[in-house]
């Protein structure tokens, strides 16, 4: 039976090729996948990468025999939800049966580029929806040899069809900590990918997502359900402290940002975030055993896979912790 946790690729942090080796290094240790951000910036300057994630999973997948996973994208600013598709369809023909997706509201820092109006939180949910609807269609119709049609209030698609299609479609997940969001989920998506809640939170979250799809007359149990995890782990706690303060700064701000627009202006900001202001909002723990607890809890709470994000920059040495001290606990 494959592990049922995952490794979250610092896409933001590792060169391209640096990050090839990486992904091969968590496959040979038994993580079961990859998911990488789809991004357009770092959120720190410091930081240093930000490469187009669909070319490097691309690249990943010829080399590591676990899921591919693009996290928390974002259609409709600078990728239309047509060409989203095609670029997830393109992949799961590439690695057949190992590629899935969630979808995001999105941020400003990685969306505003392209400079349309930057809409407030309630419509970019909207869009969300809609492109997660269009999306599905056009794998549907595709995969049937068909056109696909579809006009919304924020997305049209007109004659569309993908040629090159998969076997089987990639599913489709969303990606929220929000309840309401969850349920709708549960409606119309694939599934959810749970982002930065706690066990107790992230179990209320399966609770809405099954509610929604009860209410749409589909079987919950057929829905993929995946949390993504913030940890900071280093052999000394002073240490995995101050990565997590140095690195991961926005784990511990406690305000929407989803309006912010620059690395620059979330440095600024950064230097406000104090070791108190960690608190629960991620695992900061030397002790592998506590990192085995935090997954169970995902795990027992009714998710399927768990992804954990090491917010250091210690990744081949926290791989090969994990390897020989927490998966082999998890199972």
């Amino acid at each position: 039976m494959p592990s049922r946790v995952g490794w979250v690729l610092p896409i933001d942090r590792v060169p391209p090729r640096d990050a090839v080796t990486l992904a091969e290094q968590a496959d040979a240790a038994g993580f079961r996948g990859v998911l990488a951000s789809d991004l357009f910036q770092p959120w720190l300057p410091s930081l240093g990468q930000a490469p187009f994630v669909w070319n490097l999973l691309s690249a990943i997948g010829e080399h590591i025999s676990g899921d591919l996973a693009p996290g928390m994208t974002v259609p409709g600013y600078r990728l239309h939800p047509a060409a989203l598709a095609q670029a997830a369809a393109t992949l799961a023909a590439l690695h057949p049966d190992r590629v899935w997706l969630s979808v995001a509201p999105g941020e400003a820092i990685n969306e505003h580029v392209t400079g349309t109006v930057w809409p407030e939180a309630p419509e970019r949910i909207e869009r969300m929806f809609e492109a997660i609807e269009a999306i599905r269609r056009l794998f549907t119709a595709s995969a049937s040899g068909r056109d696909s049609r579809y006009g919304g209030a924020f997305v049209t698609l007109e004659t569309a069809r993908l040629w090159t299609v998969p076997p089987t479609p990639p599913r489709v997940l969303v990606a929220t900590g929000g309840p309401v969001t969850a349920r709708r989920a549960g409606r119309v998506a694939d599934g959810l990918l749970a982002l930065g809640v706690r066990p107790d939170q992230a179990r209320r979250l399966l609770q809405r997502l099954d509610e929604g799809a009860e209410s749409a007359g589909r079987d919950p149990a057929g829905l993929l359900r995946v949390a993504h995890v913030n940890v900071s782990w280093a052999p000394d706690q002073e240490q995995a402290v101050q990565q997590a303060l140095t690195r991961f700064p926005i784990g511990a701000m406690r305000f929407a940002r989803g309006d912010l627009r620059s690395p620059l202006l979330v440095e600024q900001i950064a230097a406000l975030v104090r070791a108190d202001d960690l608190d629960d909002r991620l695992l900061v723990a030397t002790d592998p055993d506590r990192h085995v607890v935090l997954l169970k809890q995902f795990l027992d709470a009714g998710y399927d896979q768990v992804y954990v994000h090491n917010v250091g920059d210690n990744h081949a040495e926290f791989i090969d912790m994990f390897r020989s001290r927490v998966l082999p606990a998890v199972g």
